[in-house]
Order: structure tokens, then C-alpha cells, then sequence
């Protein structure tokens, strides 16, 4: 019976299934003076890892960067074409001390 689990489990990984699905959703955008985007994404890939806020630009698929500290985005706008800044939260604290941070990120 054993044989036959590993069986079951060996065909499920090999044909290409995942257990979880990635979750993707677009929480903002900007658009750069040359054209370019610049998109913010709350990304969640199932219960065996965090979710994540990513930053991509729009000629990448790849992130510029990404946190797994942050999972609220309370407003974002495009400085002088350089850098992005974000107010970031986490909702996971359950009080009334939900503390923003700042951040700043080059994009250009």
C-alpha cells in the first residue's frame, strides 16, 4: 500500500500539478515619462509560503523587488521617474498600532 502512495504522489508531481495556485493581483500602477509601467503586486502562492508585495516593472516579468514583511499597501506614487514610494502595512496585528513604513525604491 505504501509503493502505492509514493506511486500516486511520484505521477502527481511529475505531471506538472501544483498543490497551490499562485494568486496574483495588481494593487497599483504607474506609468514612467518614457512609457514605461511600473506595477505593484500582492502575490500569494498557497500555505507553504508567504505572500509577498512585489514591485515589476513592465518590460520584466521578474520582480525589481519584493517583501514578505508588508501585506496592505495604503498608497504608492512615482517620484521624479526614479524612485516609488510606498506606504506599506501589515494587517496582521490585530490592534489599533498598525504601524505605515515608508519605502523607496529605484526604478529607474
Amino acid at each position: 500500500m505504501r509503493a502505492f502512495k509514493v506511486i500516486i504522489i511520484t505521477v502527481f508531481f511529475t505531471s506538472g500539478c501544483t498543490l497551490f495556485n499562485k494568486d496574483e493581483k495588481i494593487l497599483a500602477e504607474h506609468q514612467k515619462s518614457n512609457g514605461e509601467k511600473i506595477r505593484i503586486y500582492y502575490v500569494s502562492l498557497g500555505a507553504t509560503t508567504n505572500d509577498v508585495i512585489q514591485v515589476r516593472k513592465s518590460k520584466r516579468d521578474t520582480p525589481i523587488w519584493a517583501v514578505d514583511k508588508y501585506n496592505y499597501l495604503k498608497s504608492s506614487k512615482l517620484v521624479n521617474d526614479t524612485l516609488l514610494q510606498m506606504v506599506l502595512s501589515d494587517t496582521g496585528f490585530r490592534n489599533n498600532n498598525n504601524k505605515f513604513d515608508t519605502v523607496l525604491i529605484k526604478v529607474n
